[in-house]
């Protein structure tokens, strides 16, 4: 079974056949030191399966090292991040993929590419294409648009709508124009009072090609 969790923020529990990945699992109460208005549905010692967890910059509402330790040493769960988010969760090197814009590889049956971010408050902020024999899914990290966005080839888009150094609903709904994935979810808005945005916004946007899956925080939706 592939499914995906939106575990909140910009969380997602994505499982492609039999492979588990987090991303950038965080359950702090304040994000960029405003209150979160919707907890996370992460409960880290509950995970009992996760083969990857991937960072996408060292920012705390993207990088919690004491989360990703706690998980990594129950599942031995390899981290992809780029150093700077990597420096900073202390496991043991083998356990650590160091990555830069525009790798690719395989690692335990999945195809990865390294996709550009544009986050000005980041060091070194990524997106990343995750592929499976049967699935393509692109989660964007923290970026606002750039050019380059409309070529990446996936099938399920997970983009920021916050608006606040991310895309808003609008610049989200033209990316997906031009990238025309089949499914597109919202992510990275109304966690805080500063990235509060109506997802209808960005849904009402996509036009007939993309279908929109807005999800719940902790809310999973099963692939076809």
């Amino acid at each position: 079974m592939s499914s995906i969790q939106f575990l909140g923020h910009s969380c997602f529990k994505i499982q492609l056949d039999n492979i588990v990945c987090l991303i950038d699992p965080v359950i702090s109460n304040t994000i960029s030191a405003s209150p979160r208005k919707i907890p996370s549905a992460l409960v880290p010692t509950a995970i009992r399966e996760c083969d990857l967890i991937f960072l996408t910059h060292e920012l705390p509402d993207h990088c919690e090292p004491d989360t990703v330790k706690t998980i990594a040493e129950r599942t031995f769960a390899s981290v992809v991040a780029p150093k700077p988010a990597l420096a900073k969760i202390d496991i043991s090197d083998r356990f650590k993929i160091d990555v830069r814009t525009s790798d690719k590889f395989t690692v335990k049956g999945l195809d990865i590419e390294v996709i550009k971010a544009v986050h000005p408050q980041s060091a070194y902020p990524v997106g990343y294409l995750i592929k499976s024999p049967k699935y393509k899914v692109y989660h964007a990290g923290s970026t606002y648009s750039f050019r380059e966005m409309a070529t990446v080839g996936a099938d399920i888009a997970i983009l920021p709508i916050g608006g606040t150094y991310t895309m808003d609903p609008f610049a989200a709904a033209n990316v997906c124009k031009e990238m025309r994935p089949k499914y597109a979810i919202p992510m990275q808005y109304n966690t805080t009072e500063r990235i509060a945005q109506d997802a209808a916004e960005f849904t009402n946007d996509l036009g007939s090609i993309t279908k929109p899956l807005v999800l719940q925080v902790g809310q999973t939706a099963k692939l076809p």
